[in-house]
Formats: C-alpha cells, sequence, structure tokens
C-alpha cells in the first residue's frame, strides 16, 4: 500500500513538472492548442487532463472532427456535458460568433472554465446551464466527479458527490427559437434522455453522440436501442469513429 502511494506521487510530481515547464517553454502557462484552437486550462482542472494536453495528446480528437464535419456553420447548439470546455470551444469555432450555444455542466469547479472557452467575441450568444440531465423527475439528483473532471456522471448506487440541479433536454430546447445541433457526452445517462426526447429531437438537425457501451450493461445493443430510437425522430446514422456518432437528417425529414 505504501509503495503504490508512493508511486502515485512521484506519477503526480512528475505530470506536475512537465505541465510547469510546458507553461515556462511556451510563455502560456495554461494556454493549449488540442484541435489548433486556444483553450485555457488551468488549475481548476484535474493535473491529469492538463498533463494530457501539455504532452499534446489526442483530447477528445473524435467528436472534435465529427462536429466540424456534421454540425454546420450557423446553427444553434445545445452541448451536454461541457467538462473543461475544449470541445466547447471547437463547437464555438465551427458554428460563428452570431449562432447560440448552450452550454450544460454539473461540475461547478469547472463550469466556469468551459464558459470561458466556449465564449467567442460575443458573450451573449452563449449560455451556461451548470446542472446535470436527468429523467427521474426529480429536482436535484447526486453527481459524482468520477476519477477525473472528464468522467463525472449522474451518480450510480450510492457514488459520493454533490446534489445538482436537474435538467431535461425539453428544458434547454425551450430556450431556443428554432432548429438546433445536439452534442452530447454524459456518461451513459444519453439513454434515458433520448428515449424521452423523441419529440424534442425532431426539432434537432444533427447529433454528434459519445456513447457508452460498457455502461449500458448491453454493451452494443445499446447503442442499436439509441440509434433506433434517433431513427424515430428522423435523424439517420452517418458516420461512427470510436465511441463517437454523428446522426443527420435527410433533406425530406
Amino acid at each position: 500500500m505504501m509503495i503504490a502511494t508512493l508511486k502515485r506521487m512521484q506519477v503526480r510530481a512528475r505530470r506536475a513538472g512537465y505541465v510547469w515547464a510546458h507553461g515556462r517553454l511556451t510563455g502560456n502557462g495554461g494556454v493549449f492548442r488540442p484541435h489548433g484552437i486556444d483553450v485555457t486550462v488551468d488549475e481548476r482542472a484535474d493535473l491529469a487532463l492538463r498533463y494530457l494536453l501539455a504532452r499534446g495528446r489526442p483530447y477528445e480528437a473524435p467528436e472534435a472532427r465529427l462536429i466540424r464535419a456534421h454540425v454546420a456553420p450557423g446553427t444553434d447548439v445545445i452541448e451536454l456535458g461541457g467538462c473543461i470546455g475544449i470541445v466547447s470551444a471547437t463547437i464555438r469555432d465551427r458554428i460563428g460568433p452570431d449562432a447560440r450555444h448552450i452550454l450544460v455542466e454539473a461540475n461547478p469547479d469547472i463550469a466556469p472554465l468551459a464558459l470561458a472557452n466556449a465564449t467567442g467575441p460575443q458573450p451573449d450568444r452563449t449560455e451556461l446551464v451548470q446542472a446535470a440531465v436527468d429523467y427521474s423527475g426529480a429536482s436535484h439528483v447526486r453527481f459524482a466527479r468520477g476519477h477525473n473532471q472528464h468522467v463525472g456522471h449522474v451518480a450510480r448506487g450510492d457514488e459520493d458527490g454533490f446534489d445538482a440541479p436537474a435538467v431535461t433536454l425539453a428544458n434547454l430546447a425551450a430556450r431556443l427559437p428554432g432548429r438546433f445541433a445536439l452534442v452530447s457526452d454524459i456518461e451513459g445517462a444519453e439513454t434515458a434522455m433520448i428515449a424521452a426526447e423523441v419529440e424534442t429531437l425532431r426539432r434537432c438537425d444533427a447529433v454528434v453522440l459519445e456513447v457508452h457501451p460498457a455502461v449500458y450493461g448491453y454493451g452494443e445493443a445499446g447503442v442499436d436501442a439509441i440509434t433506433e430510437t434517433l431513427a424515430r425522430a428522423g435523424l439517420h446514422r452517418i458516420e461512427r469513429e470510436q465511441d463517437v456518432i454523428a446522426y443527420g437528417r435527410a433533406l425530406d425529414s
């Protein structure tokens, strides 16, 4: 036990040193360019995430690529699970300064960081909703931070966490005047959302969805069920890269 603890401390010290050295060498401590866009990822984010960015390792590369390929410029976007805002910055870069971007992140530690990275030259076009997507009917739900901020999720069983306001996709879509695109990475909660939101999803022109077969309990059959439900809303699978799937709408649907 003591040896394992010592090794973890050593790993953390090496990572902290690497992140510090990256900041000194670039002169931009806390600023990274994971998808060719400047993002700020400071001490509010986990060291593990900052180390990954400092090393130039891929971060949500499939999600970023599919957003660029399948979300049209000028489209309003609802993003679920903003984390530290790196994908959020990619969304803003893609949709341009005038489109509306509603960003949902439950973790209060990083929600302001996500908002800062999502906000473009017109701050009033970006809205942060600090909440968790949930369909239990409760006003608040327990939210678990996970082993790092990237995998925060609605608590399962007796997991420890904090109480977060609950929100649904229908609640969020009511804030937009027309059609929109959905970008979602909510660590398994997408199954309940999609099952409950067929009517709301009829307003959606594109979906970029990270799926979580290991969480569903029935693997790829859960992904197939999601695809079948989205088809009822007129959204059809276009492309998959790893566990990120893009869905789009036929021109006549």
